[in-house]
């Protein structure tokens, strides 16, 4: 009887230290789990921009393929994308390819003014908000002179470019989703094979209609007296290589200059 009264107290000491580990290991747990949410509401994913820095101007832009343009009023923009393979993915019903790049070209009152590029890596994007990333897309502004742009549309406002794609989720992050789509490759292709000399050997000038113009002045107060003929032939695809020509070297050298 002695015994068992003992062993009643001891088993008692025993039940009240348990529970008092308990309630300390329930304690524990639950600071972690608010120091966990604390972390997350504090600041855990990286602010929106952040890994702009990431993205180089592409060098080898000209050789990628303008796939759509849009015109705004003044506004006059170019669409490139560096890869016929994304191209490809997008009309196949499949994922853009990591080392993607798009670069919008943009001009106002006919100068150019910036370019934004957009490029997509595996991996990128892993710091940002579920809620705030763009899948795998990173986002830079540059100048004319493509150097990264500090302000007006860059720097600090660059975010404004994830904002803007987040919507577009659906279409690969993509605004020109849909003009990637519909782009005409097989044409694409072909003008390009045709191509064999300068940009201007692809234009189709069959249906182009050249005249000549007869002047003459009948005296200082009277309108011109204008005939005109038609030239075709030979000399009329002469006349229209030597003009685009013209056209085309005075572009370079402005280009060059520059």
């Amino acid at each position: 009887m002695k015994i068992r009264l003992i062993q009643t107290p001891i088993l008692l000491l025993a039940l009240i230290l348990t529970a008092c580990n308990n309630n300390d290991t329930g304690t524990k747990d639950n600071s972690l789990q608010e120091e966990n949410s604390f972390g997350v509401k504090s600041g855990e994913y990286a602010e929106i921009g952040s890994g702009a820095h990431l993205v180089k101007f592409p060098e080898d832009l000209e050789k990628g393929i303008i796939f759509a343009t849009y015109d705004r009023g003044t506004i006059h923009e170019n669409i490139y994308v560096n890869s016929r393979k994304a191209i490809e993915a997008v009309q196949n019903g499949e994922e853009l390819p990591s080392g993607t790049v798009i670069t919008l070209e943009g001009f106002r009152d006919g100068e150019l003014e910036h370019y934004l590029v957009m490029e997509k890596r595996t991996g990128w994007g892993s710091q940002y908000s579920p809620d705030e990333r763009t899948g795998e897309w990173e986002f830079q502004a540059f100048t004319p002179d493509r150097e990264v742009m500090a302000d007006g549309i860059g720097g600090q406002a660059i975010g404004g470019c994830y904002t803007c794609h987040a919507n577009q989720e659906r279409n690969q992050y993509m605004n020109s989703f849909d003009q990637m789509k519909e782009f005409d490759l097989e044409e694409f292709t072909q003008l390009k094979n045709n191509s064999t000399e300068t940009p201007i050997a692809a234009i189709h000038t069959e249906d182009w209609k050249v005249s000549e113009l007869f002047t003459q002045m009948i005296n200082s107060k009277d309108v011109n007296k204008v005939e005109s003929n038609v030239i075709d032939g030979e000399e009329k695809a002469e006349i229209i290589q030597d003009i685009l020509l013209n056209m085309y070297l005075t572009h370079y050298l402005q280009k060059f200059e520059s």
